[in-house]
């Protein structure tokens, strides 16, 4: 990864003076558009609740560009009968975090192996997919939310 310009940092691990970010909406590549939607909100709500950099809606110093590239739901293991006792929810995220100052990219998914991947096993009987979806979500933006703010 290269960086661009000259940066000093703070104890969170980002450039200095560096306090707003702009999350537009997630792209949907895969075709689960609600699923995209509830990643917008989850974004935003977990630089809120993280406090390292202040969301907005526009004119701020940096910008997360996300994708929900990937929504899978497979089965995991089987019971004696040959049911399923447990299905795996994966979301992956990829995300370029840009410093808009100087256009710099500080985090680029894509150069660490494609994509933000969370996933949240359960089971069929004491859960729904639409449960596990929104709690592999969640990992998947914690995920996101930390590698921007301190993984590069």
């Amino acid at each position: 990864m290269v960086l661009s310009g000259c940066y000093s940092f703070t104890g969170s691990g980002l450039p200095a003076g560096l306090r707003t970010v702009e999350i537009p909406s997630v792209v949907d590549k895969a075709r689960q558009p609600e699923l995209a939607d509830q990643a917008t909100k989850a974004i935003v709500d977990e630089f809120a609740r993280n406090g390292a950099l202040r969301p907005l809606d526009r004119d701020a110093q940096s910008r997360v560009d996300a994708t929900l590239s990937l929504y899978s739901h497979a089965p995991q293991t089987f019971d004696a009968s040959g049911n399923v006792s447990r299905f795996r929810v994966t979301v992956t995220l990829e995300a370029k975090f840009i410093d808009l100052r100087d256009d710099g990219v500080l985090f680029d998914s894509k150069n660490g192996g494609g994509g933000i991947a969370g996933t949240y096993d359960y089971d069929p009987l004491r859960e729904t997919e639409a449960d596990a979806k929104i709690k592999a979500l969640n990992v998947s933006v914690r995920k996101l939310v930390d590698n921007t703010i301190s993984g590069w």
